[in-house]
């Protein structure tokens, strides 16, 4: 064998070896990295949760309703990011803005009239809501009917009647017991949510207030309840928004709500479960 034979083999074995070498050196990706060029899409079949909901929600229902979000987010890792407000404030965001889940007013009218506007999908009832009267320690006016709200130099607060539904629903109920047109020299504030007349309350600024009954379970403030008869009880429903991005999660958030577990944390709460025997004819 020549010399000349040897070394043009022994060449051609060197490139070939660089070739090999070139096309594999870059080939593996670094760990937790795809490579360029990688097929990434999903399986068929397979579905992501939303990473967050919009929900829109009575300030009343506030503390049931924080801990709810914090049950389903830690069971599907969806983040609940609420809005809490008067229903009728959420209900002009939610006409104006046209985003978002779900939305839970304090009342079945505000549902009844978004979705009157198209505004909604579905919706399912949870809980009840029920007024009742709050008044100071030791009831120093001896305040124990709704007639006594109307009696000279009782202060009373009530949530704004064309804003919060316990302004609308204390309204109503005070013209069904005919009380409306008497009460209002003693009423001495009307409040954008809720929460607002509980401050009220606790600062002395008024003598009674008409305000959910649930609020009052773990105050100082004294509750008087108001007869069925007289009183105002509705069922309170979540819906599903219908310009919803996520609309099977807000679904299924709003099934949650409504479930046996979600129910169990507004009676911890102090609310009442929808349905209920002590209010089927309410």
């Amino acid at each position: 064998m020549s010399r000349n034979y040897l070394l043009a083999v022994l060449l051609t074995v060197a490139l070939a070896c660089c070739m090999v070498c070139g096309c594999t050196s870059d080939a593996t990706p670094a760990d937790g990295q795809t490579s360029v060029g990688a097929d990434t899409t999903p399986v068929a079949g397979e579905t992501e949760s939303a990473e967050s909901l919009i929900v829109y929600c009575g300030a009343g229902l506030r503390e049931p309703m924080d801990e709810i979000a914090q049950v389903y987010e830690e069971k599907t890792s969806t983040e609940i990011k609420y809005t809490y407000s008067g229903s009728a404030q959420l209900l002009s965001q939610i006409e104006l803005l046209q985003k978002g889940d779900c939305y839970m007013p304090g009342a079945k009218s505000y549902i009844d009239s978004a979705d009157e506007k198209g505004f909604i999908n579905s919706s399912e009832k949870t809980i009840y809501h029920v007024l009742a009267l709050a008044v100071a320690p030791g009831n120093p006016k001896n305040i124990t009917t709704l007639a006594d709200l109307t009696n000279e130099g009782v202060r009373v607060a009530i949530g704004e009647p064309t804003g919060p539904a316990v302004g609308k629903s204390a309204k109503k109920m005070l013209e069904s017991a005919g009380y409306w047109e008497d009460i209002q020299d003693n009423i001495v504030v009307q409040s954008g949510t809720v929460n607002e007349l509980m401050v009220y309350m606790n600062m002395g600024q008024a003598d009674a207030a008409i305000i959910w009954e649930d609020l009052l379970d773990n105050s100082d403030l004294v509750k008087v309840n108001i007869p069925i008869d007289e009183g105002f009880i509705k069922v309170i429903p979540i819906g599903t928004l219908s310009f919803s991005e996520n609309p099977d999660d807000a679904q299924a958030f709003a099934e949650f709500v409504s479930s046996d577990d979600g129910k169990a944390i507004f009676v911890k709460h102090g609310f009442e479960s929808y349905p209920c025997a002590k209010y089927e004819n309410a």
